[in-house]
C-alpha cells in the first residue's frame, strides 16, 4: 500500500497521538463496513499468523508440524487443535513468538493466575482499539474520565489510561479502591464517565442516593466482570441520571474483548481483531467460545477455548459500532453442574436477579434435596418466577430448593469471583 494512502487513513481516523500506531489496524478500521475487505483481511491475518507461530513457538511448533500449513486458510481447517488455559497457565514461555515488553496476569479465579506478555506494539494495538470504541461511545476531549480499575498487574487499568491518552481526555487515575474512596473521589473531581466494577458501583450508588448535596452529572458508568440485570441498570439511571454500559472479556484476549450493545442485544466484539467461533452449538446456538488473536504479535493464541458458554447474536441493531455480536454469557463449561439430575449453568439463575449484582451459585444438600442459593449483593432482589421454564418446572417437582445469599462486596478481595460454590460431599 503506498505511502500515501497509509497518511490519510491515519488522517481521517482523527486520532492523533504520538504513538506509533500499526497501520495495517488503522486500515481496517477504515474499511469496516466492507464485506469482501473483512473476509480477506482475516483470511490473510491469519495465514500470517500461522506461519509466524510455527516459525517463533516452541509449542505451536510442536503441534502443528502435523499439518500442511499451506492449506490451512481459517481456524476451523486445523480441525480438532485448541489451545487451553491449562497449558498457558503451565507453560507460558512457550507460546512466547517475541521478547514481551511488559506482562499482565489474569485473576487466577479458576486455577493459578496466567501470565501474559505483550509486546509495546501490542499494547499500543489494544491501547488504540479502545480509544477506537471509546470514541464510537461519544467520548470527547471536554469529558473527565474518572478510572477506578486495578492499575496493578491486572490489565484493564492501564489499557484504559493509554486509550484515553491518545484521545486527549483527561483522568482520574484512582485505581481499585474501596467503594466509599471512590465515591469521595466522584463527588471531589465531578467526572463525566466513570469505569468501575459493577459490585463497587452498587455500593456507591446507595452512598448516593443518602447524599444530601447535588451529585455530579456522570454521562454513563463503564463496567466489566460481572453481568448486572437490567433493573439494576434502571435504578443506577434514576439515582444518578446515568447509563450503565457492561463490557465482557478476559486479560488473555488484552482486557474487554466485547462491549454491550446499547440496545441489549448482547456484546460487539472486534471481528478483525479476532477470530470468534462457537464450539459444539446446541439447539439454541449456545456453545463454548472459541478465540483466535489475529494481531498479538508476542503470545498469539489460536483457537483458546477460554469455557465461556456463549452464542452469536445476528440481529441488526442501530448501535455504533455496527461490528459482529455474541450473547450475555451463559455460564462456564467447566461451572457446569449436576442439580435434581440436570446439567445446569449459574446463567440459568442469573435471570432471577432483577436488582442488585449476582455473584453466582452455591450448592448443598439439605434432607437429601440438592440446595441452590443465589448468591448476589447485599440489597440485591430475586424473583424466582424470572427463572426459565425448565429450572421453574424443576423446582416446582420439589426436586430442588432454591434459596437466596447475601454478600457484602468487600468480602471479595479477587477481580472475578467464583460463580460456582459447591459444597456437597461425594464421599
Amino acid at each position: 500500500m503506498s505511502r500515501w494512502l497509509v497518511k490519510r487513513i491515519l488522517r481521517a481516523s482523527g486520532i492523533h497521538s504520538r504513538y506509533r500506531i500499526p497501520w495495517n489496524w488503522k486500515v481496517g478500521t477504515r474499511l469496516y463496513s466492507k464485506g469482501s475487505f473483512k473476509k480477506t483481511y482475516r483470511q490473510e491475518a491469519f495465514k500470517v499468523l500461522i506461519q509466524e507461530v510455527y516459525r517463533n513457538s516452541k509449542f505451536y511448533r510442536e503441534h502443528l508440524e502435523k499439518y500442511n500449513l499451506k492449506n490451512v486458510r481459517t481456524p476451523a481447517d486445523l480441525g480438532d487443535f485448541f489451545t487451553y488455559p491449562a497449558q498457558l497457565e503451565n507453560h507460558p514461555e512457550d507460546f512466547i513468538c517475541q521478547k514481551p515488553d511488559i506482562y499482565f496476569e489474569t485473576s487466577g479465579s479458576s486455577g493459578r493466575p496466567k501470565k501474559i506478555g505483550l509486546t509495546r506494539e501490542d499494547f499500543l494495538l489494544l491501547a488504540f482499539t479502545t480509544a477506537h470504541g471509546l470514541k464510537k461511545m461519544g467520548v470527547k476531549k471536554n469529558d473527565l474520565f474518572l478510572n477506578a480499575y486495578s492499575y496493578g498487574i491486572w490489565v484493564p487499568g492501564l489499557i484504559l489510561q493509554n486509550a484515553l491518552e491518545m484521545l486527549g481526555v483527561p483522568v482520574v487515575p484512582v485505581g481499585h479502591q474501596k467503594p466509599e474512596v471512590i465515591f469521595e473521589k466522584i463527588v471531589d473531581y465531578r467526572p463525566t464517565i466513570v469505569g468501575i466494577l459493577p459490585s463497587s458501583l452498587i455500593v456507591i450508588t446507595k452512598l448516593a442516593e443518602r447524599y444530601k448535596k447535588e451529585l455530579p452529572k456522570i454521562r454513563w458508568f463503564q463496567t466489566g466482570a460481572q453481568h448486572i440485570p437490567s433493573k439494576t441498570k434502571e435504578w443506577i439511571k434514576t439515582v444518578w441520571g446515568a447509563n450503565v454500559v457492561n463490557g465482557y472479556g478476559a486479560t488473555e484476549f488484552g482486557g474487554t474483548f466485547a462491549i454491550e450493545c446499547y440496545e441489549g442485544k448482547g456484546y460487539h466484539f472486534n471481528d478483525l481483531l479476532f477470530w470468534v467461533e462457537i464450539l459444539n452449538p446446541d439447539q439454541d446456538g449456545y456453545g463454548e467460545l472459541v478465540v483466535t488473536t489475529l494481531a498479538f504479535r508476542c503470545m498469539p493464541l489460536i483457537r483458546y477455548r477460554i469455557g465461556d458458554i456463549t452464542r452469536f447474536v445476528n440481529d441488526r441493531c442501530d448501535c455504533p459500532f455496527r461490528t459482529a455480536k455474541i450473547d450475555y454469557i451463559l455460564g462456564r463449561k467447566d461451572d457446569m453442574f449436576k442439580a435434581a439430575g440436570n446439567n445446569l449453568y449459574p446463567g440459568y439463575f442469573s435471570k432471577a436477579v432483577v436488582e442488585g449484582v449476582f455473584l453466582g451459585v452455591e450448592i448443598d444438600t439439605k434432607e437429601e434435596i440438592d440446595r441452590i442459593k443465589i448468591r448476589v449483593t447485599e440489597g440485591s432482589k430475586v424473583d424466582l418466577k424470572r427463572l426459565d421454564t425448565f429450572i421453574l418446572d424443576t423446582i416446582e417437582k420439589d426436586e430442588l430448593i432454591v434459596e437466596t445469599k447475601f454478600e457484602s462486596p468487600n468480602s471479595h478481595t479477587g477481580r472475578k469471583i467464583p460463580e460456582v460454590i459447591d459444597l456437597r460431599s461425594w464421599d
